[in-house]
């Protein structure tokens, strides 16, 4: 199984998840909001919502920029590909929390 299906299959394991299709992604939500989307075009390509200031650690790495679309709200943009699925997820996962803050205010 790929790092991308892999992930994807983590992701729909957390509780109180739902999904929907939305912009050409398999978006992912907690509450009512999305915080990742798995590409339904490439098979290499995750986005994360994240803090700001997370995002700014997150692209530091390498396989991780800025999400044209949503850079300026903390979004990310994973390249399965160069990124290990471990640190995805850690990513992932850190978006999930994010955005259960985000939807409780």
């Amino acid at each position: 199984m790929s790092n991308y299906n892999s992930l994807k299959n983590k992701v729909a394991e957390i509780p109180k998840v739902t999904t929907k299709p939305m912009f050409g992604y398999q978006c992912y939500s907690i509450f009512g909001k999305f915080f990742v989307g798995f590409s339904n075009k490439n098979d290499w390509q995750v986005i994360v919502r994240l803090s700001k200031e997370e995002q700014q650690t997150a692209i530091k790495t390498n396989g991780i920029k800025p999400f044209s679309h949503g850079a300026k709200i903390g979004w990310i943009e994973i390249d399965t590909n160069y990124v290990p699925t471990s640190s995805a997820l850690k990513w992932i996962k850190r978006g999930h929390e994010h955005t259960k803050i985000l939807a409780k205010q």
